[in-house]
């Protein structure tokens, strides 16, 4: 991955649209603008969508607006149909940006005052059409520990990072829609997010449209500046991994069984082996099953060192695998059986 720019780059810092759709986030929204409004960077804007919050998210919108005059904020509109929420959230906020560049990122994320200005400084220098990057993970329950810092350890597996960003082939993507910095004039190229209404892993498939207009995408280490609680309460990751999984898998079945028989064999499996052939005498075969899965686990600590995973769950691979699989496998079942994902409140046929 890109390292975030630390100086000048010799370009003159353009204007930039902060864009940021919050639907029911009141635990979160008041620490991410603040954030952002607080950014130590020449011009910008921040602009909010209200998406039909049920919670006290529209009020305390309403407070930041009075206390910092940048803050503009609108209200959603009625989901017309064939749009997913987020997607039709973001459609209107580009609409009113007049940033040359667009910054969407999401209402649970949290941001140093210099991040601006560092990514757009690499995002300038290495001529971006699209920067974006994995946040560093935010949690407070076991099961996000567990699962969050698996987004990007999955990526890393199977995917040649090198590629994502030397390579025009847009098979070699990867994104994270919290941290989505478009250059204006690619967005609108690739028909922004009117383009992909419909679409539930919307970052995914925008960052493919942006390798294959041409235009360079960056994956860029941006944990040292943006922190994402993705999930506030574990029943949260259910239904949000439920919702990406299996689509973000293109909705292969066969891929989805390879890369599940794959864990299993290599990360879930390795140290129960170890664990029953050494009381059976079968020291040879145990000390080969844990040396796999001291292997994986030491790949595992990597990841979680650098996206600052406290403690030693590392260590606790074959049970994160688990869990991955367990989504993977709902995630697959409810696209199976035609039933609908639900998130905030909203829900969406497979």
């Amino acid at each position: 991955m890109a390292p975030a720019s630390r100086s000048g780059s010799g370009h003159a810092l353009p204007h930039v649209s902060i864009l940021v759709p919050a639907r029911d986030e009141e635990h979160n929204i008041v620490r991410c603008l603040e954030s952002l409004l607080r950014q130590e960077y020449p011009s910008f804007e921040v602009i909010c969508l209200d998406d039909g919050s049920k919670d006290r998210t529209p009020q305390l919108l309403a407070e930041l607006q009075l206390r910092y005059p940048k803050l503009r904020v609108l209200e959603g509109a009625d989901l017309p149909e064939g749009w997913v929420g987020k997607c039709f959230a973001c459609h209107r906020l580009s609409e009113a940006a007049d940033g040359r560049w667009l910054l969407f990122t999401d209402a649970d994320t949290v941001h140093d005052p210099d991040m601006l200005a560092a990514h757009l400084r690499t995002a300038l220098a290495r001529e971006a059409g699209l920067l974006t990057g994995f946040p560093r993970v935010i949690s407070r329950h076991a099961l996000g520990w567990l699962t969050l810092p698996m987004l990007f350890f999955v990526i890393a597996l199977h995917l040649p990072l090198r590629r994502v960003e030397g390579a025009r082939d847009p098979r070699f993507t990867a994104a994270h829609g919290a941290f989505m910095l478009y250059r204006r004039d690619v967005y609108d190229r690739i028909g922004g997010h009117a383009a992909f209404r419909g679409a539930l892993v919307e970052d995914m498939e925008m960052a493919r449209a942006v390798k294959a207009a041409g235009e360079a995408l960056v994956l860029c280490d941006i944990t040292e500046r943006t922190g994402c609680e993705m999930y506030r309460h574990p029943a949260q990751i259910w239904d949000g991994f439920a919702k990406n999984l299996f689509p973000g898998l293109g909705r292969s079945t066969p891929l989805l069984a390879g890369l599940l028989l794959f864990y299993t064999l290599f990360y879930i499996a390795p140290l129960p082996a170890a664990a029953v052939l050494l009381p059976l005498g079968e020291r040879p075969a145990a000390l080969a099953f844990l040396a796999v899965f001291l292997l994986g686990a030491l790949q595992k600590a990597a990841v979680d060192r650098h996206f600052r995973v406290p403690g030693p769950w590392f260590l606790l691979v074959p049970a994160s695998f688990t869990v991955l699989v367990l989504l993977a496998v709902r995630s697959w079942f409810l696209a199976f059986r035609g039933r609908d994902y639900v998130w905030k409140g909203r829900r969406y046929t497979p």
